[in-house]
């Protein structure tokens, strides 16, 4: 009973992540790209160029809500016999959400014609939306749908490869349509969208993870134990040159302690082999809780 009363409250948190999410995209849409012109890839940036190529012929251009059901649906059927209909339901439903939201939220230009801020707003929006659609699971169809049924007949290229040159080919015939600055701008967008919808999936509290070997290894792990008051974990390691067997400590820290660690491997052996890096999402004891 508790299980299925914790698949409802997920089922709930989901599509509330789903609402917000879509708004999110939509904002970024009708408050920055849309009045910019800038096409930064997928469906709504064919959406913007179809707008403005029709604006002659249509009062106010083709509206981005219809474009989007209208490049989506062939696709979403090509997709309920390649990959089921599971896979489809849930992604209509966020594309779907998506329309809505492109149909309500009004133009605005929240830059005010400034293409550096409209890539950092739209950039922090869109970044943010599509982080929490992608944390339920889901996406809004789109080039991320295309790539993925054009990947099952090109096997040779990844996912990734085939959705980098559908969006590339979107930003290109946007660089000849609209003009070069707000493509160059889109482009900076793009980047600015990853960096933050992957700050969100992975975390904000990043840690340090440090491998070292030393043959003061029992001394560092006592400071590591003791005086920081971290775990931490000796694997046995064989140098191929020397042959000989050491032990390689292994350690998860805060950003703030890795200049204390580093001064206390100085002090007590000045040859250790220390490498550290980035752990961007830690759970456990004296980290991030479950």
């Amino acid at each position: 009973m508790a299980r299925v009363h914790k698949k409802k409250k997920e089922v709930i948190r989901d599509y509330i992540l789903l609402t917000a999410g879509t708004g999110l995209i939509a904002l970024s849409v009708q408050a920055v790209f849309d009045p910019m012109g800038m096409v930064t890839g997928g469906f709504t940036g064919i959406g913007i160029l179809l707008k403005r190529a029709t604006m002659g012929l249509i009062p106010g251009g083709i509206p981005l809500w219809f474009t989007n059901i209208a490049l989506n649906l062939p696709a979403f059927v090509a997709a309920w016999f390649l990959m089921g209909k599971v896979f489809v339901k849930r992604t209509a439903i966020a594309a779907g959400l998506l329309s809505v939201w492109l149909a309500i939220i009004p133009v605005m230009d929240l830059a005010k014609g400034d293409y550096l801020l409209a890539a950092i707003y739209g950039g922090l929006i869109s970044g943010a939306g599509i982080a929490m659609v992608f944390r339920t699971g889901n996406a809004t169809g789109g080039t991320d749908l295309l790539a993925s049924l054009l990947h099952r007949r090109f096997r040779n290229y990844s996912v990734a490869q085939i959705l980098l040159v559908l969006d590339g080919a979107v930003i290109l015939a946007g660089y000849y349509m609209v003009g070069a600055r707000p493509a160059l701008y889109a482009i900076l967008t793009v980047a600015i969208v990853t960096k933050v919808s992957d700050a969100i999936l992975d975390g904000l509290n990043y840690s340090k993870m440090i491998f070292v070997v030393s043959d003061k290894s029992s001394e560092i792990a006592e400071h590591i134990l003791y005086e920081m008051d971290r775990g931490c974990t000796a694997i046995p390691a064989q140098g191929m040159y020397s042959d000989e067997m050491r032990k390689m400590l292994f350690c998860v820290v805060g950003k703030k302690e890795v200049l204390d660690f580093k001064d206390c491997v100085k002090e007590l052996d000045p040859h250790a082999f220390v490498i550290v890096t980035d752990a961007s999402e830690v759970l456990g004891e004296g980290f991030l809780e479950y």
